[in-house]
């Protein structure tokens, strides 16, 4: 993920063109949600059961039982179509909607190559994934709107020294390439309507910033979510920007579909990205349940919204 720090001018140049994309439109609003859909307690499970593989880089055979570990989890949540994308090991599945339309909703399960036997990927990316699968328990086995496709990318990470806009987002690019061609249990690219994105959200000190590079209308659905929610002890801090970040949800903006990076790039003292980020440090004394809440309770009222 040495994405990421700020915007790359060759990466904003790229994107500028996706500037004029219209967001899928949200629902009526209608009551405000109700909390406790979210099991943070059972989230953080699926964070620690994946950190107990070890190092989970692409291409190796712990990043493959990671997929297959998340396959699994998806099945027993009653998701439908499961399977794993090849070469790069996306694990996808559908919640089936009652209207025409897809909504992407991802997160990437792979880790650096490089930062060490001893790192966990607690945060990065165990705590994406944690909130997707828990957000499909929640939100199926159907929707009333568009259906939801689960992306849990692979090859995410650049590889060695390698410069991320070069090496990073593969197992998105290859969703992106798959969707063009309907092929591999990705929807048809024309319909998709928005992607959102959860990466690095498990640090005990959330913060969930507008990240430059993300639709301000897709993130304003879950600023608003999380406000509503009050009292309820699962109101995010999405407030402020931040800097544009390159990650997975790159690749569904170049392709025209207003996409969400909802993250945390402040991963320990000293800034952005933080000092915890990409070290062993990167461990489970460093995230929190209450974290995964905060970002994953919002998030099941939001994404029932997108229409």
């Amino acid at each position: 993920m040495l994405k990421r720090a700020l915007c790359i001018l060759g990466a904003v140049a790229v994107l500028a063109g996706c500037g004029d994309d219209e967001p899928a439109a949200p629902a009526d609003a209608g009551a405000p949600p109700a909390a406790g859909r979210f099991d943070a307690e059972r989230a953080f499970e699926d964070l620690v059961a994946q950190v107990e593989i070890g190092p989970r880089p692409a291409g190796s055979e712990a990043g493959r039982r990671t997929a297959e570990l998340i396959a699994d989890r998806l099945r027993d949540a009653g998701i439908a179509d499961v399977s794993i994308q090849e070469p790069h090991l996306n694990v996808v599945g559908t919640i089936p909607g009652s209207e025409a339309g897809a909504i992407v909703v991802g997160a990437h399960h792979d880790t650096k190559d490089d930062a060490g036997e001893d790192f966990q990927g607690a945060n990065d990316g165990a705590s994406g994934v944690a909130v997707v699968l828990e957000l499909a328990r929640a939100l199926g086995p159907e929707v009333d709107g568009p259906s939801i496709h689960l992306a849990l990318f692979d090859a995410e990470e650049a590889r060695g020294e390698r410069p991320f806009t070069e090496d990073g987002t593969r197992g998105s690019r290859q969703y992106v390439d798959y969707a063009g061609r309907g092929v591999q249990g990705a929807p048809p690219l024309d319909e998709i309507r928005a992607m959102v994105l959860f990466d690095l959200v498990g640090d005990c000190d959330l913060e969930i910033p507008l990240e430059q590079n993300s639709d301000p209308e897709l993130y304003a659905l879950f600023a608003d979510a999380a406000r509503e929610l009050g009292d309820s002890g699962s109101a995010a801090p999405f407030e402020g920007e931040t800097g544009g970040i390159l990650d997975d949800h790159i690749p569904f903006r170049e392709a025209g579909i207003p996409a969400v990076d909802l993250i945390d790039f402040e991963y320990g003292p000293g800034g952005s990205p933080g000092a915890w980020w990409h070290t062993p440090e990167d461990n489970l004394e460093k995230v929190c349940p209450e974290s995964l809440d905060a970002v994953g309770e919002p998030a099941v009222a939001a994404i029932e919204r997108l229409r």
